[in-house]
């Protein structure tokens, strides 16, 4: 085991390095990066013009530095070179001025560097054998995946072919994987990292017509307060915190005084600590007061707010979004502003005091929370709503119905400093190369109309014989996990059938025979070891590039497109 070795110089880039554009892989926001890069054996030198920053070093205090977690030596056209990712300076949007986060500061370091701790990098593509990965060849790979895949196909059907793959790496990865899965394949049993289904994340937005992106950085600047639900963005999205909502009021909804918290507690602003999955009931309680003191936005809700003729016809979008009913919903929803005040003046559990004993948040603090988003009966504030997961992924629908109901009756409809939207968790990169065939799935929905397929139950309940995992940890990152995980061993490694050979031909009949008894195949791609997915249950696992090996695109929080450029060689062991 190698010992840490600390690094206590920079090398400066020369005047020729090469300069490309990044930016940063880690969270939502992507902010800014230049890479430079030139070969091992050659620097610049302290002087402006002997440096590609033309910068003279050293400087003041404040002034530019590069810190040693910004460098590594890479591979550039197979020769060794040093590499810099430091933040745009030169940036005008999202990062402004070059601010970045102690993660984006590390960028550098997750280039592979076979010296470093990136040598876990999975590096070819491995075959179980005798309970062991063993080194294969690409072609001896995907021959078996291909020879599963007809047999299940052919055999059992599109739907006994399944796949788990990511959303957010990248619109040329996810088109292309979308296109064999929906358009090659035509297969149902699909879902994405995050949950067990193509289902919407955030229904309750949906149906009042919120597109759950909808703002930009500038949004939180020109905003008068901000109520910020299920998230710190200090702590998860620093570099927006830092840049775009400093100096707003802040109202912080999370159980815990997080790091954002005691910031805005210090500057007069408030933190309402709810107790998880009571979301809902607090804004409520919240709509309720706005109502009862009349301090709602009527003149918003009078021109933009849906009328029952307008939700009836399906106009936009909604629960009946013409021209096809994908939900029965005749006589099932309030169907606009009046009836909704009617019916939430007489919910009782939205009444303050009850709500207060219910969410934990004194009720002093709710009533407080409605008098800085309306401006309590005085100047109207520019008031924006930001969720993320603390919210939705608890009680999804009613918390995001409920919120977005808060935001309409405060004015907030995506306009200039006045948005409804999520804040995000990680980058968008999903593009679909073909259309989900919900003909294929066999669940629906009250009526007649399907619904998109889970594929955990799917799974577990034995209809799967070939999975292809993408750069997701399935078992750990959904609900029940253990279960699900038991299920797969059961399917895989507990089988009698297991591969005791790197003969291509009898891996094949192997694995036909594991499927045809009942068992399963899993393919796992990945860029790193994943316990247990791809070091226990997958019997073929695949290598992977990763950001700065391609040049790829996806959208940050904003949606703004952000281009990725290859600025170093994937790793390669002999064979590619």
């Amino acid at each position: 085991m190698s010992s840490y070795i600390r690094q206590n110089r920079v090398p400066l880039p020369p005047p020729d390095a090469k300069v490309t554009t990044t930016a940063c892989d880690y969270c939502v926001v992507a902010c800014g990066y230049k890479v430079y890069t030139w070969p091992v054996g050659k620097e610049g030198g302290p002087k402006a013009a002997e440096n590609a920053f033309n910068v003279d070093f050293p400087t003041s205090t404040l002034g530019w530095w590069i810190s040693p977690n910004q460098h590594n030596i890479v591979s550039v056209n197979g020769q060794p070179h040093h590499v810099l990712v430091v933040p745009d300076n030169d940036a005008t949007v999202v990062n402004l001025k070059g601010n970045y986060s102690i993660r984006g500061g590390t960028n550098a370091l997750k280039a592979y560097n076979p010296d470093k701790p990136t040598r876990d990098r999975l590096l070819y593509p491995q075959i179980r054998v005798d309970g062991k990965l063993e080194r294969v060849s690409w072609d001896t790979a995907l021959d078996v995946m291909v020879a599963v895949s007809k047999h299940v196909l052919s055999k059992y059907g599109e739907m006994a072919w399944a796949m788990k793959t990511y959303s957010y790496e990248f619109f040329e990865n996810t088109y292309a994987i979308t296109k064999l899965a929906w358009g090659s394949i035509n297969t149902a049993a699909f879902a994405q990292h995050d949950k067990p289904g193509m289902s919407s994340d955030t229904g309750g937005m949906d149906d009042a017509g919120i597109i759950t992106f909808s703002a930009s950085y500038k949004d939180y600047a020109a905003a008068d307060v901000l109520f910020i639900s299920g998230t710190d963005p200090f702590e998860t999205k620093t570099v927006v915190f830092t840049s775009w909502m400093l100096g707003k009021k802040l109202i912080m909804v999370v159980p815990r005084r997080t790091a954002g918290v005691a910031y805005a507690e210090q500057n007069g602003d408030l933190h309402l600590p709810v107790i998880p999955g009571t979301d809902t009931i607090l804004h409520l309680a919240i709509n309720r007061i706005i109502l009862e003191n009349g301090w709602e936005d009527k003149e918003f809700i009078d021109r933009w707010v849906a009328n029952s003729w307008e939700v009836d016809a399906g106009f936009g979008r909604g629960p009946r979004n013409t021209p096809w009913q994908w939900r029965t919903t005749w006589g099932q929803f309030q169907s606009n502003y009046k009836d909704y005040k009617e019916w939430l003046l007489k919910y009782e559990p939205a009444e303050l005091e009850k709500a207060a004993a219910t969410t934990g948040v004194p009720a002093e603090k709710i009533r407080k929370a409605a008098e800085m988003l309306t401006g309590a009966g005085g100047p109207r504030p520019k008031a924006s709503f930001n969720f993320e997961k603390g919210n939705y992924w608890s009680h999804n629908y009613l918390n995001t119905a409920s919120l977005a109901a808060l935001g309409l009756l405060c004015g907030a409809g995506n306009r200039p400093g006045r948005v409804i939207s999520r804040l995000g968790g990680h980058q968008r990169g999903w593009m679909a190369g073909a259309a989900y065939p919900m003909d294929k799935t066999p669940e629906k929905l009250p009526g007649r109309r399907r619904n998109q397929l889970d594929l955990d139950r799917w799974v577990m309940d034995g209809h799967v014989r070939f999975a292809w995992v993408i750069g997701n940890t399935w078992t750990g990152g959904q609900a029940a996990s253990q279960f699900l995980a038991a299920a797969l061993r059961r399917f895989t490694r507990e089988n009698p059938n297991q591969v005791t050979s790197t003969n291509k031909d009898e891996i094949i009949a192997t694995l036909l025979a594991r499927v045809d008894s009942g068992g399963m195949v899993i393919v796992d791609s990945d860029i790193y070891p994943v316990e247990p997915i791809n070091t226990e249950l997958a019997d073929i696992v695949l290598p992977a590039a990763q950001w700065g090996e391609h040049d790829v695109t996806r959208c940050n929080g904003e949606r703004r497109l952000r281009l990725y450029s290859r600025f170093y060689d994937p790793p390669r062991r002999g064979e590619t």
